[in-house]
C-alpha cells in the first residue's frame, strides 16, 4: 500500500480502484490505482506484486512480427523531426533517444548526426545496432555519459519507471544548453479517458506492471522548470489508436489518414481530447 505519492512525495494520495493486469505473464494479478491531490498525477505501486521487469520486457519483445520488418520512412517520425528542428533553431550535432526500440526514429535523422539509442530489450537493441546506430543495452540510470546532446527524446518511457525521479533528474545532465527535451506520455485527464471511465471501460494504458505512472501537465512543467527547461509546445494526439471506422474495408484506411491529419495539423491537438501528450522543452 502506498503512503506517499511516488512522484511528488505528498501524503495526500488515495486508492481509486483495482485494475487487473492485461498481460499474460501476470494476468491473475490486480493492481491498485492511486491518485495524488497535490500533483494531480495517478500511479500504481510496482511493488504491490513481485515481478522481474527485465524478464518481463525481454519476453514482451520476443516473437513480434515487427522485429523482422525492414526500415521504411514514416510520415509520423518525419513530422516529429520537423517539429523538433523548429524549436532547436540550429543544425543538431547529436541526438539521444531513450527507449529507441529498433531505431526507426533515429534513422530519420541524417547519418552525419551522432545518433545514440538506449534500449533495455535485447532483441530491439540488436536490430538497432545492426542498423548502424550506437546502442546502449542498459537502464539509463546505470549509464555514464561523457557528453551532452542537442536533442534528447523519451517517447512512451516515463510511464514505465518504478523510480522516475532519478531518471528525470538525469535528463537535465544529458541536454546541452539551448537543447531540446521531448517527452511523450499517456495522459489520463482527457476527454477520451473520461468517457471510458464513465462507461466503466479499462483504458488500454492502465496496464500494470508495464505502465505505472500517469503524469499531470502541472507536475511535468514544475519538475523540469526547476532545471531551467521552458515549455515550447504541448499537444495531444490519438497516437494512431483511434479509428471510428476500424474493421470497415477502405473506409478504415480513409479514416486513418484523416485522423493522422487531425493529430498532426489541426488545432484540435492543442486540447486534451486524446490521450497521447507530447511536451517540447528547451533548456535555457
Amino acid at each position: 500500500m502506498l503512503n506517499n505519492c511516488r512522484l511528488c512525495g505528498s501524503k495526500k494520495i488515495m486508492a481509486i480502484k483495482k485494475i487487473k493486469s492485461p498481460w499474460n505473464l501476470c494476468s491473475d494479478l490486480s493492481y491498485t490505482l492511486y491518485g495524488c491531490s497535490d500533483c494531480q498525477s495517478k500511479m500504481f505501486d510496482p511493488d504491490e506484486h513481485s515481478i522481474n521487469l527485465n524478464d518481463f520486457y525481454n519476453e514482451r519483445s520476443k516473437n513480434k512480427n515487427y522485429l523482422d520488418e525492414q526500415f521504411t520512412y514514416s510520415k509520423y517520425w518525419m513530422h516529429e523531426v520537423k517539429t523538433i528542428k523548429q524549436y532547436l533553431q540550429k543544425d543538431p550535432r547529436s541526438i539521444l533517444d531513450i527507449g529507441c526500440r529498433n531505431g526507426d526514429f533515429l534513422l530519420h535523422w541524417p547519418q552525419g548526426i551522432k545518433r545514440v539509442g538506449v534500449e533495455i530489450a535485447k532483441d530491439f537493441a540488436h536490430i538497432a545496432q545492426n542498423r548502424g546506430i550506437i546502442i546502449i543495452n542498459d537502464f539509463i540510470e546505470n549509464i555514464s555519459f561523457e557528453e551532452k546532446f542537442d536533442i534528447v527524446t523519451c517517447y512512451a518511457i516515463l510511464e514505465h519507471l518504478n523510480n522516475p525521479t532519478p531518471f528525470m533528474e538525469k535528463l537535465n545532465n544529458l541536454v546541452s544548453p539551448n537543447g531540446i527535451l521531448v517527452i511523450m506520455v499517456p495522459f489520463y485527464d482527457c476527454l477520451k479517458v473520461n468517457l471510458l471511465d464513465k462507461l466503466n471501460i479499462r483504458w488500454h494504458m492502465y496496464s500494470p506492471p508495464e505502465h505505472v505512472n500517469f503524469y499531470s501537465e502541472e507536475y511535468l512543467d514544475k519538475f523540469f522548470n526547476k532545471f531551467g527547461f521552458s515549455l515550447q509546445q504541448r499537444k495531444f494526439t490519438s497516437g494512431g489508436m483511434f479509428n471510428p471506422l476500424q474493421g470497415i474495408p477502405i473506409l478504415e484506411k480513409i479514416a486513418g489518414k484523416l485522423m493522422w491529419y487531425v493529430d498532426a495539423y489541426t488545432k484540435l491537438n492543442k486540447y486534451a481530447v486524446f490521450d497521447h501528450m507530447y511536451c517540447y522543452y528547451v533548456k535555457q
